[in-house]
């Protein structure tokens, strides 16, 4: 036992030496100490051969004193020690490449290639090698022979694949990757994210989708080549052609919907509103038993109310198609407990396309009346509810419903944004001691944007109370702020022309255009929004509306009007001139994506 102790003692006293000395060749190697950094790699190589970093470190130092004499020698004493070790014979050649020896050079290659062995790992190192040294031709042919010495070869695949898409030798690739796949399932994943860090044209896909087919052709039944043309089409964005080999891989696999609904959401998130409601119809085909079927319910009739918008309207035909479908569903599936946040969904239709608050606020009611439902669930409808009713003018009931979301769920998310609402609330009527408290606890909330907007709050708040000792401008202001959360939006205008008349030159000037500028927006009425926000980062380019009016304007031109011009020299402005702002980080990012720049 003595004896193990003290070899081992030896053994970590060794490598802890070796540790030290390596740590200080290479900080003299980075000095440009070359000769000390090559005495300590001669020491560390001396005592043990089988280690190539040290070689290859010691004929870095010899290479940059100009010995390559020196290096050579090196590299040539390793190769007659391990003879078998091909790969050393790589940078032995590309020495005697530097010491203009082409043809001494060429016969290390000549060698490679006529003695190679039949070992997976010698013929791997010495492709690697080869490639790294810039002879990506010889490491091909290396792995060639390596594949006809040791068939089936697949092995190779992945790195010769490489090769020949780095050598311009795509159909090679392709041809030799999808032989990989039909042979080996499990290659799918490592050949799909390949193509995706290597293809950067849609051209690329298409020699891709045309190679696949062929394999089709040949391999009808073979379930990756039917999800390999889906993942390209997606590759494409062409969410339709996705879908139907998604369901054709469904067919022959049976009853894994999982990649299907993953599809249709994508679509319905990219607004591809028809591809997905095929996808959702038809995991609602199989039934109940499947786990996706309600989600899938749900985002049917979401993808039907965003795909027959127009003009944020909806057209009275498909308004009642939808109120039908929803109204069946919820009546078929209510008692089952899933259907809650098709109700959620049903309200927000009901207020914004059908006019019918009172509706929304009753069914709303129901729910959180009969309980039973999952809490944090329970919470979201609580919130939607007490927003409706504060549309409503029903203040106290609102409140009530923040507050209980706020102490049932102190330290989440869902808490918070009650909280907030809350605050907002005691804003609108004039609380502004109780409102502020609130938005300052909250700057540091979870959520970025009630983290932007309780800072937003805060500082309008304590920059205006000063400045009127019966807070009666301010009050005034928040009061149509109400207004316009209750979209009231003439009444909302009237009263802010009101305010600037009553209060001229007051510091809430940039604080009436930006809430103009809001109504403007919502009546679509473009060009006088603009010259709101104009006016505000114009003439009062030290307020704190200035960023935020600079940031919304980009957003309108670059979403609503689609003038990316005036959109990126906003963002650019934004991010230059107000530096400090919570906006200027995604400014930034815009610019760069309208700029065209790559990798965003």
């Amino acid at each position: 036992m003595k004896q193990l102790i003290f070899l081992f003692f030896l053994l970590w006293t060794f490598q802890s030496i070796s540790g030290q000395s390596l740590e200080l060749a290479r900080q003299y190697f980075d000095d440009g100490e070359y000769e000390k950094a090559a005495a300590i790699y001669q020491s560390l190589w001396n005592k043990n051969k089988a280690n190539t970093t040290y070689m290859d470190a010691l004929t870095d130092c010899y290479m940059a004193l100009r010995n390559y004499d020196a290096a050579a020698k090196i590299v040539s004493d390793a190769i007659h020690q391990f003879p078998g070790q091909l790969q050393l014979r790589v940078p032995y050649a590309s020495l005697l490449n530097k010491m203009d020896k082409p043809k001494e050079a060429q016969q290390q290659y000549d060698y490679i290639l006529k003695n190679l062995p039949a070992n997976p790992s010698i013929i791997l190192l010495t492709s690697r090698a080869l490639d790294k040294s810039g002879k990506s031709d010889i490491a091909i042919n290396v792995l060639e022979k390596g594949r006809e010495m040791l068939p089936p070869g697949s092995i190779f695949t992945y790195d010769l694949s490489q090769l020949y898409l780095k050598t311009g030798q795509q159909e090679k690739m392709l041809a030799l990757a999808l032989d990989q796949l039909i042979e080996d399932p499990g290659y799918y994943n490592l050949f799909t994210s390949s193509i995706q860090r290597s293809f950067v044209n849609e051209s690329e896909y298409d020699n891709l989708l045309k190679a696949v087919f062929q394999k089709v052709q040949q391999y009808p039944e073979n379930p990756q080549l039917i999800e390999l043309l889906s993942w390209i089409y997606l590759q494409k964005k062409d969410y339709s052609n996705a879908m139907r080999q998604l369901k054709a891989l469904d067919i022959k696999t049976g009853n894994n919907y999982s990649r299907i609904f993953s599809l249709a959401q994508t679509a319905y998130n990219e607004g591809q509103y028809d591809v997905a409601i095929s996808g959702f119809d038809y995991i609602l085909e199989k039934g109940t038993f499947n786990p996706y079927f309600y989600e899938a319910a749900r985002y049917r009739l979401k993808s039907m109310v965003s795909g027959s918008v127009i003009k944020s309207e909806i057209p009275a035909d498909k308004r009642e198609a939808i109120d039908k479908e929803y109204s069946e569903f919820i009546h078929n599936y209510a008692e089952t407990g899933r259907a809650v946040y098709l109700i959620y969904d049903y309200a927000e239709f009901l207020m914004k396309y059908d006019d019918n608050l009172g509706k929304a606020v009753d069914i709303l009611q129901a729910v959180v009346d009969k309980g039973g439902i999952n809490p944090p669930v329970l919470a979201e409808i609580k919130i939607r509810l007490a927003d409706y009713l504060l549309i409503q003018g029903k203040r106290w009931d609102a409140s009530l419903l923040y507050s209980q979301v706020d102490k049932d769920f102190k330290e989440g998310t869902i808490g918070q944004e009650a909280r907030f609402k809350n605050a907002r609330l005691s804003y609108y009527m004039g609380d502004f001691d109780w409102a502020q408290a609130q938005f300052d606890a909250l700057k540091t909330a979870t959520s970025r944007m009630i983290s932007n907007d309780a800072i937003d709050l805060s500082v309008f708040i304590q920059d205006n109370m000063g400045m009127d000792s019966t807070y009666a401008a301010m009050k005034m202001y928040a009061s149509i702020e109400l207004l316009i959360y209750q979209n009231k939006l003439p009444e909302a205008l009237s009263r802010l022309d009101s305010l600037l008349k009553m209060y001229p030159n007051d510091a809430l000037d940039d604080d009436v255009l930006y809430a103009k500028a809001h109504i403007f927006v919502k009546l679509k009425q473009y060009d006088q929004a603009a010259t709101c926000y104009e006016k505000i980062f114009t003439d009062y380019k030290e307020e704190i509306r200035a960023d935020n009016a600079m940031y919304e304007l980009a957003q309108l031109y670059d979403n609503v009007l689609d003038d990316k011009e005036k959109a990126k020299a906003l963002y650019e402005r934004l991010f230059n001139e107000y530096t400090d702002s919570i906006f200027a980080y995604d400014a930034r990012q815009r610019f760069r994506i309208l700029r065209g720049d790559v990798n965003q």
